[in-house]
């Protein structure tokens, strides 16, 4: 007769895999938003929250958490103490902030207090205990929103009309574009200038002859900050009677010009005596009057020496 030889658990590589799932801590959810649009003008801007989310046996010893920003620990949390930021997030984390009143899960949560531009990247969530360990990860960007977004067009004096769009003080760096009656428009290539505080000022333009635009015309220049969800937009109506209104502006600073100079060219006519009453008429009418006046003294003594 043969025996049956019990087979031990622990080589059954399967049903190890599903007690090492069962006990296992691990990661069900990260919160980690895809933009966070950072209000400049708000003294008091809702904090950044960063969750993960997870399931651990309460038998687990050993309980950590950490947040890391492109592979840098940024804050840890064991349950037996409080919330530790580390120092590239000290005073940008409100470690007073609960999340759940569960013993393992009560700070899993991160509250960045008035995040900044560089915040931006990479971040991850690991939970480990002694005897497992888990991780997920997630990008976010920073968005400092544009002071200023404007769109504009002129006539130039060769006969194009150009349009200028122009952003400043945002970040990342954005891409702008520019449509005409839903046509994407060629322009130049973007230009851009970065600041302080890794803020950036962007424009594009592009040039088109005067006849080959209509009246009206729609248009239209989109801001948008790559791999994100954010666009703005900022739109004109071109009418051909707006450019009329700048050569008005220019005629009307051509005949300020022509009213400044008048008083010069009205002394020149003085002096030069182009209207035939002016000064220099004077010295070819005193020889005449001269003249008369000896003629009249030569009649007087004349006739008073007859009488004498």
């Amino acid at each position: 007769m043969v025996g049956i030889v019990p087979v031990d658990d622990e080589d059954d590589p399967e049903d190890d895999g599903q007690q090492f799932a069962v006990s296992a801590v691990k990661i069900t959810s990260l919160k980690v938003p895809s933009t966070y649009l950072l209000d400049k003008s708000s003294k008091n801007p809702d904090p950044l929250i960063l969750d993960c989310e997870y399931e651990v046996d309460e038998s687990e010893k050993g309980f950590v958490l950490k947040w890391f920003l492109d592979g840098q620990p940024v804050y840890q949390w064991i349950p037996s103490k409080n919330p530790f930021p580390f120092q590239s997030f000290k005073n940008r984390v409100d470690t007073s902030y609960v999340v759940s009143q569960e013993r393992l899960h009560k700070h899993r949560a991160m509250a960045i207090i008035k995040p900044l531009a560089n915040f931006t990247g990479e971040y991850a969530c690991m939970v480990q205990t002694f005897a497992s360990i888990d991780r997920k990860s997630a990008k976010l960007k920073i968005i400092v929103q544009e002071s200023k977004f404007d769109l504009n067009y002129y006539l130039n004096g060769d006969g194009y009309i150009t349009v200028d769009c122009h952003a400043r003080d945002i970040s990342p760096l954005p891409e702008l574009y520019i449509r005409i009656n839903d046509k994407l428009f060629e322009t130049q290539k973007l230009k851009f200038v970065e600041g302080e505080n890794n803020l950036f000022n962007v424009s594009v333009s592009g040039s088109i002859p005067k006849e080959e635009l209509e009246s009206p015309t729609t248009i239209e220049c989109f801001l948008t900050v790559p791999e994100t969800n954010y666009t703005k937009k900022r739109s004109t109506i071109y009418y051909e009677s707006h450019l009329g209104t700048t050569t008005s502006t220019v005629a009307t600073t051509t005949i300020v010009g022509m009213l400044q100079a008048a008083p010069e060219n009205l002394q020149k006519k003085e002096l030069n005596g182009t209207d035939g009453s002016s000064a220099t008429a004077l010295p070819d009418q005193l020889p005449a009057a001269s003249r008369l006046m000896a003629t009249l003294l030569t009649v007087l003594l004349i006739f008073t020496s007859t009488l004498l």
